[in-house]
């Protein structure tokens, strides 16, 4: 069982460089999850959800402010450093789900562990085991076209769990799902963190989803509106 981490971010901002000079995304934003706990981040697009999340995974620096993931300011960490960090520590679930069309379900997750440098017989365990504990070891040896796409998100889902990741984060995980399959997948969420421990940071454009979340941040223009805790 993996242990989350807290995640703490003060006056972070971020700029795009455009054809009409920079473009603020990101403007003096502050977040706080506990370790272990469950956050929904919430606003209109082009508010800076993504970016924030991109921050976060360690896939976009910082341009002013502190982010602390486990009392570690990663706005100070080198190339290598943000690498190892990705591998070691965070866990991604993408929209679009992100999975190469020209490897099975199984071989899809196990390319996670492979960066990781684990050895081969432990990488096809543990491809078996997570697909297992998604529900799809009857489709481990398909393709993602042959896979609807809840199914897919699924294996993207066990994928982002392959390195026991103390950080999840999902990035409109149900955005190109429907009713049924939306529900499966956030329940498969909800349950990954329980059991694994994990912090989980959810962008969502669905308030109703939002809403399950323990902790909750509203961007406006760049900006951290209200934070709010469930009930």
């Amino acid at each position: 069982m993996s242990v989350g981490v807290d995640v703490r971010v003060r006056g972070l901002s971020h700029d795009y460089m455009t054809s009409n000079g920079p473009l603020r995304v990101l403007d003096g934003v502050n977040v706080d999850v506990p370790a272990g706990g469950y956050a929904a981040i919430t606003g209109a697009s082009g508010a800076g959800k993504t970016t924030l999340l991109a921050v976060l995974g360690g896939l976009e620096r910082a341009g002013k402010g502190r982010v602390e993931v486990g009392g570690q300011d990663i706005t100070r960490l080198s190339g290598d450093e943000l690498a190892t960090y990705r591998r070691s520590t965070v866990g991604f679930v993408f929209q679009h789900f992100g999975l190469l069309d020209t490897l099975t379900a199984a071989e899809n997750v196990e390319l996670a562990t492979t960066l990781a440098g684990t050895a081969r017989g432990e990488r096809r365990a543990r491809a078996a085991e997570l697909l297992a504990a998604v529900g799809l070891s009857e489709r481990a040896g398909h393709r993602p076209t042959a896979l609807s796409g809840g199914e897919r998100q699924r294996v993207a889902i066990a994928r982002a769990l392959a390195n026991c990741p103390r950080l999840l984060l999902a990035d409109e995980p149900t955005g190109n799902l429907d009713g049924r399959s939306t529900a499966r997948v956030i329940e498969l969420l909800e349950e990954v963190r329980l059991e694994h421990g994990c912090t989980l940071v959810m962008v969502t454009h669905d308030a109703a989803l939002a809403s399950r979340a323990g902790h909750q941040l509203v961007l406006r223009a760049g900006r951290s509106g209200r934070t709010g805790h469930a009930a």
